[in-house]
């Protein structure tokens, strides 16, 4: 890991344990991104989960609506591309869509459901069992933030 990105990481990690509900919120999205840029997947998909469990039940606004189709799109890319696992991916991308309706952007709910077409055509989808989210460890409930 490169030297920002472990200042960044501990930076975060600061947060988490001292900050409240919103500032956990974006160092966990922070931590994701980072993982990310790392090709850190497991991690990336575990902090964006995380980021997505600290966000209100129902969505308030077009702009959290966003944010969340945003974030399954990204999660459906990594599980797909970097997980090699198509069903999870699926479900992440129907997610997106979820709340690309209800941002009622129509462009961005085509945008997912031609994802969703390429996926469900790929061999990857054909070749893979349903779903290996279960098999994949998870960093943070694993104890990922014991220091």
């Amino acid at each position: 890991m490169s030297e920002m990105g472990s200042v960044g990481c501990w930076i975060s990690l600061s947060v988490v344990l001292l900050g409240d509900q919103r500032q956990q919120l974006v160092a966990f999205h922070r931590l994701a991104s980072v993982y990310y840029s790392l090709n850190m997947c497991e991690m990336a998909e575990d902090c964006y989960l995380k980021t997505l469990s600290l966000c209100p039940a129902w969505l308030q606004s077009p702009k959290e609506a966003l944010y969340y189709a945003k974030v399954y799109y990204r999660l459906g890319q990594l599980t797909f591309h970097q997980l090699q696992d198509a069903h999870d991916a699926t479900e992440y991308f129907w997610l997106a869509l979820a709340a690309a309706v209800l941002l009622g952007d129509e462009e961005l709910q085509e945008t997912i459901r031609n994802r969703l077409d390429n996926i469900c055509q790929s061999p990857l989808w054909h070749s893979s069992p349903s779903g290996r989210s279960s098999e994949r460890s998870r960093w943070l409930s694993g104890g990922g933030l014991a220091l």
